[in-house]
């Protein structure tokens, strides 16, 4: 491979995943469209090659997690020898790669010899304990925005001024003599148009690194799926959301949303509208930027008239003149709201603050407006939930149907795996009803290790043990989709396959089950596998609507 500035690298989450033959991942995975390996990079290796391309850094993505699934009998090592770069930088972004990441940082520094940096919101979290304990990492880019902190610092590196990287902000890094240094988290910018991604450049260094090695995520040629990042930062406080506003306040120094201009956003849309013909996901609620702002997006991308899915998601029922904004954004817009709970008390109190009766409004006037599709998304795991209070959430579909019949749908899914470090309810545990199994990096690797899905969530509630989680999700998941059938959402054999997964599911739960061979073979937890991964979500929602991109 061609000889690089920087290799971005993207790790599974466990590695090596292969080996662990008896893993019943459930419905952990099911926030994005990835394997339980979570095998999808973030967004942000593509404004960070961007911005360094431009300034005449030769980059290269490469994604060994979705490698690894697509070629079960792919060397890693002999792969990681292929790639010549004199720095590596490997994504510590969500605390599910903490195991992968890691083992691939050393690896890495085993084969190459090289500097190996991290980067991402969970490597920012630990970085003190990353480096106090894993030697072979040689420094950590700190924040949500690191283009301008990751060229000054390949910059330092090539000249091997190692002792002037007091100089640059946002990282922490081990000097020759193997003290710890840390130069502040002071970087955080405003306005985010100049860092955005330039996808002729992101395109020519995919075609760099071989593109079945650069593929977002593993089925991204099959179903693939796009987003533009519309801001960095957030408005609610979400009790264990990791990218809430207390998080981006206290722990990354974020006081303000970092935010690009609508004609930024439209950029990036025409960019990749140019390049692929697939779905294009707005994440964030807009309605954060204010009326105006949402304005002048949605009459740009209606002067564009291109044929595509284009989706939005809200974090509080919008009002129905901003519906009518949006519905002239594209012939097919698509609506997006995760109210977590059918219980609107324990709604609110996670941090979603409006009623049910706000929802059922902002339905009624979708359909009225003609939005084709809305999709719910509905949390297992919040304080005041129980093993049974969680089965009405079916008759409240029912409810919701009825306000937008033929066009509204509905998912479930556990909080998994772990409430985010750094998030309210981390930090506050007990007050919220919570207890954590893990506080350390190295405490989250361990459960990672766990051989069923609901022994690596790091919390159980005062409500709910793990086990219990596990059985109110199946719970949920069992009511919501007798209701979808009641309704004529899913058919006979879907139903069907859905029930028969969550039995199959239930065995799985029992103590000592995936110890036993001769209980259930390999080739009988195959299939289990792969139904339960895909109970939560019809066929190909799993992979086009729950693509949570962050930067």
């Amino acid at each position: 491979m061609k000889h690089l500035d920087l290799a971005l690298i993207h790790a599974p989450s466990v590695y090596d995943f292969r080996k662990h033959a008896y893993v019943h991942y459930g419905p952990i995975s099911d926030v994005i469209p990835s394997k339980p390996i979570f095998d999808m990079y973030p967004a942000g290796f593509f404004s960070l090659v961007s911005y360094l391309e431009e300034r005449g850094i030769k980059t290269g993505i490469y994604n060994i997690a979705a490698k690894m699934v697509n070629d079960p009998n792919v060397d890693v090592a002999r792969l990681i020898r292929q790639i010549d770069a004199k720095v590596y930088g490997i994504d510590l972004h969500w605390l599910v790669h903490s195991h992968g990441a890691l083992e691939v940082a050393k690896l890495v520094k085993e084969i190459t010899g090289k500097p190996v940096i991290l980067g991402g919101l969970s490597s920012t979290y630990y970085w003190r304990e990353i480096l106090e304990n894993y030697p072979f990492v040689d420094a950590i880019v700190l924040g949500d925005t690191t283009e301008p902190i990751f060229y000054q610092l390949l910059q330092k590196l090539e000249k091997g001024l190692l002792e002037e990287l007091k100089e640059i902000p946002n990282i922490a890094y081990r000097t020759k003599d193997g003290k710890i240094k840390f130069t502040g988290l002071k970087y955080v910018p405003a306005e985010l148009d100049e860092l955005r991604p330039k996808y002729d450049i992101v395109v020519k260094v995919m075609v760099r690194s071989g593109v079945t090695l650069s593929l977002p995520w593993s089925t991204f040629l099959k179903h693939p799926i796009t987003a533009v990042i519309t801001y960095k930062g957030c408005t609610h406080n979400c009790l264990a959301c990791g990218g809430s506003h207390f998080t981006y306040s206290v722990i990354f120094q974020r006081k303000k949303l970092g935010i690009k201009k609508p004609e930024t956003l439209f950029e990036e849309y025409k960019e990749i509208t140019e390049r692929l013909k697939a779905p294009i996901f707005f994440v964030n609620d807009l309605q954060v930027l204010g009326k105006t702002y949402i304005e002048k997006l949605t009459k740009l991308l209606s002067s564009e008239k291109q044929d595509l899915e284009v989706f939005f998601e809200f974090f509080v029922p919008p009002p129905r003149e901003v519906l009518e904004l949006l519905r002239k954004a594209s012939e097919r817009v698509y609506l997006q709201i995760s109210p977590e709970s059918h219980d609107e008390e324990i709604r609110i109190h996670y941090g979603r603050p409006y009623t049910n009766q706000a929802l059922k409004t902002f339905l009624r006037n979708a359909k009225q407006l003609g939005f084709e599709r809305i999709d719910l998304y509905f949390m297992i795991g919040l304080p005041g939930q129980t093993v049974e209070n969680v089965r009405p959430i079916g008759s409240f579909f029912e409810e919701l149907w009825q306000e937008a019949p033929n066009t509204v749908d509905a998912f479930v899914a556990p909080l998994a795996p772990f409430v985010d470090p750094g998030s309210i309810a981390f930090h506050k545990s007990a007050k919220y009803g919570y207890k954590l199994y893990a506080h350390t990096l190295t405490d989250h690797r361990k459960l990672l290790l766990a051989k069923n899905w609901y022994e690596m969530l790091n919390y159980e509630t005062q409500w709910m043990t793990r086990r219990e989680i596990a059985e109110a999700t199946y719970n949920a998941v069992e009511s919501l989709v007798k209701s979808k059938h009641k309704v004529g959402l899913i058919d006979d054999e879907y139903y069907t396959a859905v029930i028969q997964s969550i039995s199959l599911a239930r065995q799985m739960k029992k103590p000592g089950i995936l110890d036993s061979k001769e209980t259930l073979k390999e080739e009988e937890l195959y299939p289990i596998k792969k139904i339960v991964l895909s109970y939560l979500t019809p066929r190909l929602a799993w992979e086009i609507i729950k693509y949570k991109f962050t930067a």
